[in-house]
């Protein structure tokens, strides 16, 4: 997975292509409620991605991303 280091509220992405797949996939087997926004959130949740501003001090501490 590849994403942007947000600085802003504004850069901080809602989806993405591996949450898209997610939602294909599930809705395929029958689920529902499970849009790219709330797969992406599922995926923030359990720290697959760090959506924390740069300059925050909450960045990294998934152990996804590399405190830059």
């Amino acid at each position: 997975m590849s994403y942007t280091h947000p600085r802003t509220i504004a850069e901080i992405p809602t989806t993405s292509p591996e949450s898209v797949a997610l939602s294909k996939a599930l809705r395929a087997k029958g689920f529902a409620f499970v849009g790219p926004t709330t797969m992406f959130a599922l995926m923030e949740a359990i720290g697959m991605v760090d959506t924390h501003l740069v300059d925050s001090h909450r960045r990294g501490t998934s152990g996804i991303w590399r405190h830059p």
